[in-house]
């Protein structure tokens, strides 16, 4: 029953950032940077993929008030630069690459940090001061219910160039 109540909690808050309107227009630097971004990943081009992760990667999600995860725990979800070959199949999987490719960066939603949980906060602490996260939410699968399969990648401009700032999913990267 736990299970359930967090799913409908993380359905409704993700439905909420893609129903959304995207109030400021996505600027050149950012839809340059994701069809680059689209294009290594369809020609799994891992190092030009690496080039572009900010460091540590943060590969966990939590959403305050349902998870309690400690600060060990999230500290855990960090992936550093030496760490990236062998997370990187993991992180760039068939779905990233199959779905990637063909989502359209209209698709993008721009978080409110300010108005975020924790999660964000974090995230929006390393960014150049004066923008804001982007995030973009996938959902695919068969026959299972809506949310059991997702994957989603920040981004964030860090000294004036946008980079990959978190990938989380519905499995846990780090063990």
């Amino acid at each position: 029953m736990h299970e359930l109540k967090k799913r409908m909690w993380l359905g409704l808050l993700l439905l909420g950032l893609c129903g959304t309107s995207f109030g400021q227009k996505l600027d050149k630097a950012f839809r340059s940077f994701y069809t680059g971004f689209q294009r290594n990943v369809a020609a799994q081009r891992l190092d030009a993929l690496q080039q572009v992760i900010y460091f540590p990667l943060q590969t966990m999600y939590w959403i305050d008030g349902m998870n309690s995860f400690s600060d060990e725990e999230k500290a855990n979800g960090l992936i550093q630069a030496d760490e990236f070959d062998q997370y990187a199949d993991t992180i760039f999987n068939d779905q990233v690459r199959r779905l990637i490719p063909e989502t359209d960066v209209s698709r993008i939603q721009q978080i409110d940090v300010e108005a975020s949980g924790d999660y964000y906060k974090r995230l929006g602490r390393l960014i150049d001061k004066g923008t804001t996260l982007l995030e973009l939410y996938c959902e695919y699968g068969g026959n299972s219910s809506v949310g059991d399969h997702y994957f989603g990648f920040v981004f964030g401009r860090v000294q004036g160039e946008y980079r990959v700032m978190a990938y989380y999913t519905s499995l846990r990267i780090k063990k």
